[in-house]
């Protein structure tokens, strides 16, 4: 009985895949290491943007306060909601708060700040940390409770 059920059986025939049109867009069938290859290189515009007389042309000269918290910043922070201080911020990014602590009293300038902060434009660039972006949305909705 078995073997006349498996005699009724079609055993379907396994054709190559042909794949149909879709209307979409078609793309060139390449190897992984050639994809790789291609990804390895880099574009002339983009290498420019990364080399470093680049960066020394564009970027500002280095202040002092880049790297140490002013005494305004110090005392924002103390006067901050201790759940609210941006510990790691202030720890890795110093010239950050020091630029929202002088944007802090103005609302445009303080909503023009975090603008900028958490929606970067900059190509090639990929923000801050996800804990540092945290701590600055945190923030930046702070903030935007604050009177106008």
């Amino acid at each position: 009985m078995v073997s006349a059920m498996t005699a009724k059986r079609r055993v379907p025939q396994k054709t190559a895949y042909v794949p149909r049109p879709s209307g979409m867009m078609d793309f060139e069938q390449v190897s992984i290491e050639s994809a790789r290859e291609a990804l390895d290189e880099i574009d002339a515009a983009m290498a420019s943007l990364l080399s470093p007389e680049y960066w020394a042309k564009v970027r500002r000269k280095a202040l002092a306060t880049d790297r140490a918290l002013t005494g305004r910043s110090m005392k924002w922070l103390a006067e901050l909601p201790e759940d609210l201080r941006p510990m790691i911020t202030m720890q890795r990014y110093a010239r950050v708060i020091n630029s929202i602590v002088d944007a802090w009293p103005d609302p445009e300038s303080r909503d023009e700040v975090f603008e900028n902060l958490l929606n970067d434009r900059r190509r090639g660039r990929r923000g801050f940390p996800i804990d540092v972006e945290r701590e600055l949305s945190a923030l930046c909705l702070f903030a935007s409770m604050l009177p106008r």
